[in-house]
């Protein structure tokens, strides 16, 4: 999901993970879409955020 000046972007799954091809991938598409991939934060998984987990 991204806006039209390409300055936003969300890649969204609905697992928790992702593959590397699959992530590959989708970062691929940005990139032929125009974004700057090299701009993305990386969330952690939701489930391990406040348990001390890594």
């Amino acid at each position: 999901v991204g806006n039209p000046d390409r300055k936003y972007l969300w890649l969204l799954s609905r697992t928790p993970t992702v593959s590397a091809s699959v992530r590959e991938d989708m970062l691929s598409k940005a990139r032929q879409q125009g974004y700057d991939t090299s701009r993305l934060i990386w969330r952690e998984d939701d489930s391990k955020i406040g348990k001390g987990e890594k």
